[in-house]
């Protein structure tokens, strides 16, 4: 038959993908459920096994199911992941689709606005997370800048998840891997590892009090200064303006 046959044609296996992902977009399939089997959603568009198995491919990739051959049961909805924007912001980076420039630009907006969010919202319980944080991040000091690195991360995932807004915790923590990589050679080679691990451990001090103050302009400006003060001299000067206006945006101030 013309309509099942065993080549796939994106013509007709992108209405399964767009059935699945418009399914999951209103509710229809949530996670934990079984889409047809193969043998069912063959009948069910009448196209042939290749391009539902295409389909299928394709929505693994994206995360979004998960299939065994053979699998009676149908594939199984997976609940929604950020891992395909990571590996999209990863590969834009790669290649140079997206430069350092580009990344801090957006952390000194995201990165601000984590800030003041957590300023009005946290709590006393994410407080103490955060001071434990800190602890760990003093300790890390001696133990090498991979280990300072990840704790330094989880402070900045901690400050996002207290200021409660979904997707500014998802951009900063997909931001912040992508400027790491780039950076990563920077700073492994760098003679003054230990003053910019000190220099980072007296920033994230400042960012706690103004949030233990729920002092949100302040939070969000220190935020915007911390990172002009890292990176700009890695950026062209023209981003390097860009970067002072941001600063100046908040009230904060550009070194001279």
């Amino acid at each position: 038959m013309t309509g099942k046959a065993d080549s796939p044609d994106e013509r007709v296996f992108q209405r399964v993908i767009d059935y699945v992902q418009h399914g999951i977009a209103v509710g229809e399939l949530k996670p934990g459920d079984r889409l047809p089997s193969e043998r069912e959603l063959v009948d069910r568009f009448g196209i042939g096994r290749a391009s539902i198995r295409e389909a299928l491919r394709v929505l693994e990739n994206m995360e979004l199911v998960r299939s065994q051959p053979r699998d009676p049961r149908g594939p199984l909805v997976l609940p929604t992941s950020v891992g395909p924007m990571r590996r999209s912001i990863a590969m834009l980076t790669a290649t140079g689709g997206l430069g350092l420039a580009d990344l801090v630009q957006f952390r000194m907006i995201a990165d601000a606005s984590a800030n003041l969010l957590a300023a009005a919202r946290r709590t006393d319980e994410q407080l103490l997370g955060l001071e434990r944080n800190m602890a760990r991040m003093r300790e890390c000091m001696n133990l090498g800048y991979a280990e300072f690195s990840q704790a330094d991360m989880e402070f900045h995932e901690l400050v996002a998840e207290a200021g409660g807004n979904k997707l500014v915790q998802v951009y900063g923590d997909v931001t912040r891997e992508a400027v790491l990589r780039l950076i990563h050679r920077t700073i492994v080679e760098a003679d003054d590892q230990p003053a910019l691990m000190l220099q980072s451990v007296r920033h994230h001090r400042a960012v706690f009090a103004a949030i233990a103050d729920q002092d949100g302009l302040r939070a969000s400006r220190l935020a915007r200064e911390s990172l002009y003060s890292y990176y700009a001299d890695h950026v062209s000067s023209a981003d390097r303006a860009i970067m002072a206006d941001l600063v100046r945006e908040c009230g904060g101030t550009v070194p001279s």
